[in-house]
């Protein structure tokens, strides 16, 4: 059975969160941050076809003025970090949102698999599978979306 938090100890998540951002990220303050998680589904064809999903967690920030985000994967036991990748929106390739799910796709080629696929939740309190970060990040998430919405999907 997986964890549920209350949006109290959702909130402490994200500000847990905020502070590994704060430390890996130079100049981390002119940046709004979110909680982001990818899902990369694999298909292997043996006799049966197989679906693997892995799950990634980021500390996604983005600064409106200069047309830039910033993705920093992180551990989601918040332990840590890999390296930020720094994107300014007239060096990607191509930005899509889905309709439907709202999941966002970035292609660029300084990215690992030359794209990346994120949600952006504005409240995770349970996880059956232990795959997520659980986080409470209303106010975030709506900038993120009028910031995305008005100048990063143009």
């Amino acid at each position: 059975m997986g964890k549920k938090l209350s949006d109290e100890l959702c909130r402490e998540n994200y500000n847990k969160l905020k502070e590994l951002f704060d430390s890996a990220v130079e100049d981390s303050g002119r940046f709004t941050m979110v909680y982001a998680y990818g899902i990369d589904v694999g298909l292997t064809a043996v006799i049966l076809l197989v679906s693997t999903s892995t799950y990634a967690s980021y500390a996604f920030g983005f600064d409106a003025d200069a047309n830039e985000i910033v993705i920093l994967p992180v551990a989601l036991d918040l332990s840590g970090y890999s390296e930020p990748i720094y994107l300014k929106k007239s060096e990607i390739k191509k930005v899509k949102q889905s309709f439907v799910s709202k999941e966002i796709t970035i292609y660029d080629n300084r990215l690992p698999k030359k794209y990346i696929q994120l949600s952006v939740p504005e409240l995770l309190n349970e996880d059956e599978d232990d795959v997520v970060l659980l986080v409470k990040q209303n106010e975030e998430v709506k900038a993120f979306q009028q910031f995305f919405k008005n100048q990063f999907s143009k």
